[in-house]
């Protein structure tokens, strides 16, 4: 039975110090602070904020590592730091005491694993096992009101595994550990965020996979995982002998609007098949991407050799840029962010605008979005709000280009399918090279080359520029205009690392070569190459960019003149609407978002 303290402690605990747990953990703050009298220069007085009717006198906030407790402890400072009424000083390195007037708000950070150590078939079930864990034990111990779970299930299941437990043990374990936990501590209300696998990553296939084939073991697992949530949410709501009120929110794909960022990229995971010279390189510096001078293959003379990736380090030793953090891909380039926010393929919801729907359901609103009961199937759709942010995002990103002196990369390793990898290197290539020879790139300029002269302008372009092929080909191949093969230590096409240029022997099957040129490759040849795969064809050459520029000059500018397009919503096709928008006199401004998006399935655009 919980104590009588439990029932009237007036605290919160949020588990997860990532996009959703830092916003819950702002939103709870700023509530309070506004309901004491402070932040009078942030809301208008007339402005009611969920947060405000909470009561809360603690926050308890957790991450893996110290390190990300202290990132978003100094956000909140930075966030406080301009309002007069507020006062915040440290009790402790990880202790915050916020106060206004005379009321103060305690926040206790710390470091907390929930995932158990030491997990097998013999104590899955065993109580003594279960209550000495570091999860119940920290639950037992706050005894909070509210208790949000922040961190993506869902993705930890998939993962964040130790490779020595089984995921069949791990996800029942957690579930009901922490039901179990929240039943004896006499927590209020959980609320259980980002369930991804089955909101965002529905919406963002195309980035991630071309086909079920593709989906590898983390996937599969991070969907069954979600599916596994559902259920055991779904039974411990319906429990009768527990006072607990459970919330599921599966926000979709996130923007954290405050994460923009500048920096070493990293990888969310070591590509399959990575010389362990090199995996022992990234894992000794946190996973950051190191570069290499691509090595040239040419298919007719493979070679048994190794190849000695440490003499081909970049002068710059890992991969740097502007990113942004979204919470279904992870750390983006400028131009990916503008791909996957665009409105032909997917939107974003913000981190704050999740966590306001989070508060409204722990002070018992109805949303329309709680999950549980496993019947509803709710997924909250992309707001107005995050793609308000992108425009924000993507000039924060462009100043931090410019104070740093260093443009992004146009692709960062591990995201999304090679297709998608190739699209946006393309796009990305042409635009620098339009913009260096005429200043202004446009579609008209492209659709006035010749394939041959294209390729080979591209090749010279990198030629001139080793530090961008090297980052190009951290993550994907390129094929030189006669066709020779360019690459990094990872090839994600075959699914293998590079150790020796004979590892690349299966291309020399000319199918299999267009097939790779095609989807798995940036591909510079003047020539056409067709490759048929998933119920699509792919066509592969720089001629087929030239084409493209041509049918939008063609078909989606002249078509119709400006004065007919309703920009804001027409029964004319989409594509014509947003190229409309770019032209200028008989021009049209090359803009890298819409030629991979508008191409990326074949000549259909995303709707």
């Amino acid at each position: 039975m919980p104590s009588a303290r439990s029932i009237n402690n007036s605290s919160i605990a949020i588990i997860g110090a990532g996009l959703v747990g830092g916003a819950i953990m702002h939103e709870v703050v700023l509530g309070w602070v506004h309901a004491n009298g402070g932040a009078s220069t942030l809301w208008q007085p007339s402005k009611v904020r969920p947060a405000e009717h909470l009561g809360l006198e603690t926050i308890f906030f957790t991450a893996t590592g110290e390190a990300g407790v202290a990132v978003q402890l100094q956000k909140l400072k930075d966030i406080l730091g301009p309002l007069p009424e507020v006062r915040v000083t440290h009790q402790a390195p990880l202790v915050f005491i916020v106060r206004c007037g005379d009321t103060s708000l305690r926040i206790e950070a710390e470091s907390l694993d929930i995932l158990p150590d030491g997990l097998t078939v013999a104590n899955v079930d065993d109580e003594t096992f279960r209550k000495q864990s570091a999860f119940h034990s920290y639950i037992e111990k706050k005894q909070p009101r509210f208790l949000v779970i922040g961190a993506n299930l869902a993705s930890m299941m998939a993962y964040g595994m130790r490779s020595a437990q089984d995921q069949a043990l791990v996800l029942p374990w957690l579930l009901t550990t922490l039901k179990r936990a929240a039943d004896t501590a006499g927590v209020e209300a959980v609320a259980v965020i980002g369930t991804t696998a089955l909101g965002g990553q529905g919406t963002n296939l195309v980035w991630t996979h071309q086909s079920h084939k593709e989906m590898d073991v983390h996937q599969v697992a991070k969907v069954l995982a979600a599916y596994g949530i559902l259920g055991v949410l779904d039974r411990a709501s319906s429990d009768t002998d527990s006072k607990v009120r459970y919330i599921l929110l599966t926000p979709g794909s996130l923007l954290g609007c405050d994460q923009v960022d500048f920096g070493p990229v990293r990888y969310f995971l070591v590509p399959r098949g990575m010389p362990p010279a090199i995996e022992d390189v990234i894992r000794a510096h946190d996973f950051f991407v190191p570069l290499y001078e691509p090595v040239k293959v040419n298919l007719q003379h493979l070679s048994d050799e190794v190849i000695d990736w440490e003499k081909r380090r970049a002068a710059e030793a890992f991969l740097v840029g502007a990113k942004v953090k979204c919470g279904e891909t992870g750390d983006t380039a400028p131009l990916q962010f503008a791909c996957i926010s665009h409105a032909f393929q997917m939107g974003f919801n913000a981190d704050s605008y999740i966590a306001k729907i989070a508060i409204d359901e722990l002070t018992g609103r109805a949303t329309g979005y709680n999950q549980v009961p496993l019947g509803s199937g709710k997924i909250i759709e992309p707001s107005a709000q995050g793609q308000n942010e992108r425009t924000w995002v993507l000039q924060r990103l462009a100043a931090l280009e410019t104070q740093h002196g260093k443009r992004s990369c146009p692709v960062y390793p591990a995201l999304g399918s090679a297709r998608a990898q190739k699209e946006i290197v393309l796009a990305y290539v042409i635009h620098a090279l339009l913009a260096k020879q005429f200043g202004e790139a446009t579609v008209q300029q492209l659709a006035d080359y010749s394939a041959e002269v294209l390729a080979n302008q591209l090749w010279e372009h990198l030629q001139t520029d080793r530090q961008l092929l090297a980052e190009i080909t951290a993550s994907i191949p390129v094929i030189s205009p006669i066709g020779e093969i360019y690459t990094g230590p990872s090839l994600p096409y075959l699914g293998k690392g590079v150790v020796r240029t004979a590892d690349l022997s299966e291309l020399t099957d000319v199918a299999r070569f267009g097939e790779f040129a095609a989807v798995g490759a940036v591909d510079l040849r003047p020539v056409r190459d067709v490759a048929g795969g998933n119920g699509k064809v792919y066509e592969t050459g720089v001629g087929v960019l030239i084409d493209r520029a041509r049918f939008i000059r063609d078909e989606c500018v002249n078509r119709y003149q400006a004065a007919s397009v309703d920009k804001c919503g027409t029964v004319l096709d989409a594509r014509i609407r947003f190229w409309i928008a770019l032209t200028s006199d008989s021009k049209t401004f090359f803009d890298p978002a819409l030629f991979v998006v508008q191409f990326l399935g074949g000549e259909q655009a995303y709707l």
